[in-house]
């Protein structure tokens, strides 16, 4: 889903607003930029309140993502992006809390989804870190974890950002024509190689199904961007019906609530007091499972601790077998 189109308090329209679109009708926010920052040139639309239109479309999508006054965040293409910078950038940055805490403790909400991060600062400036995503009400809908060295967060961060355009690529051989970038994943943004490569392959009489396998692209997608180069008729058959409205969704049983009923203490920051019995236990020779049962956590959440706090003993020794 990307804005691809937006219109100012006059009624005038920027971006792609006659962009050929995935949805049969397009989303729509409002999007308040904010004003000039002191020092900085002005952007085009400082402190002006936007009407966006947002969608699944082929055009090329930039690493911004900007957040509406509904609280959805969605990605930009770099024509609109270009057209609203400097004014609104959303760079994730570390938080400055983390350079004098050893935790971090961060949550986020919107109407339909809370996220939640939960990071520990560990030895040689490294980061455990936890995050949850569930319903206002505690339905799970994902969770990761993992550890990585504190400098790194921003990248990481700049990463998951760019999720909607970032994958592998590879260079198909042709003995024709300079090859274009072949896209490994459905929504990759178009390139000017692999544009060209379509445009002069489509004129020499390859048809959309075979462009679609020599560009690693699905039919539909070559049969919308053949039609907003104006290279083909406009593809009604793939324009769906009206959906049907959406039924109320099903609270699914892997809530925090049910995690807890497994383990009691999931998710509950760890206590100096607690980590030094565990320390003691491990010491004494009490295995993983033993030490899962009797702290209320999962196996992965009792060997992250462990090497946390270079803790001795088999239980220590499976921690790292266990993914350490």
């Amino acid at each position: 889903m990307l804005i691809y189109a937006f219109r100012d308090s006059r009624g005038t329209w920027y971006g792609d607003p006659d962009a050929a679109i995935h949805d049969s009708q397009p989303g729509r926010g409002v999007l308040t930029l904010p004003p000039t920052a002191p020092g900085e040139d002005p952007g085009l639309f400082d402190g002006q309140r936007v009407e966006v239109l947002y969608a699944a479309c082929d055009l090329e999508a930039s690493q911004t993502s900007y957040r509406l006054e509904d609280g959805d965040s969605l990605v930009a293409t770099w024509h609109v992006h270009e057209l609203l910078s400097p004014a609104h950038q959303c760079v994730l940055t570390t938080p400055a809390i983390a350079r004098d805490a050893s935790a971090v403790r961060l949550e986020i909400s919107s109407s339909h989804r809370r996220y939640s991060l939960h990071a520990d600062l560990l030895a040689e400036g490294r980061a455990e870190i936890t995050v949850v995503v569930c319903t206002p009400d505690g339905v799970i809908h994902g969770e990761l974890t993992g550890e990585v060295d504190a400098c790194d967060l921003n990248e990481v961060g700049r990463l998951i950002a760019s999720v909607p355009i970032a994958s592998a690529v590879e260079t198909p051989p042709t003995a024709t024509s300079p090859a274009p970038i072949k896209a490994t994943r459905h929504g990759q943004a178009w390139t000017p190689e692999a544009i060209a490569y379509l445009e002069e392959h489509y004129r020499a009489g390859k048809g959309p199904e075979q462009l679609a396998e020599e560009l690693g692209r699905s039919e539909k997608s070559i049969r919308w961007k053949l039609h907003g180069l104006k290279l083909a008729p406009y593809p009604s058959d793939l324009v769906p019906d009206p959906r049907p409205a959406a039924e109320p969704e099903v609270p699914r049983v892997y809530t925090v609530e049910a995690k807890r009923r497994l383990h009691p203490h999931a998710y509950k920051p760890w206590e100096p007091e607690d980590e030094q019995r565990l320390a003691e236990r491990c010491a004494q020779g009490t295995s993983l499972s033993e030490l899962s049962q009797e702290f209320g956590r999962n196996e992965g959440a009792i060997a992250s601790r462990l090497l946390k706090i270079q803790a001795e003993g088999p239980a220590a020794d499976a921690a790292w077998e266990y993914g350490g």
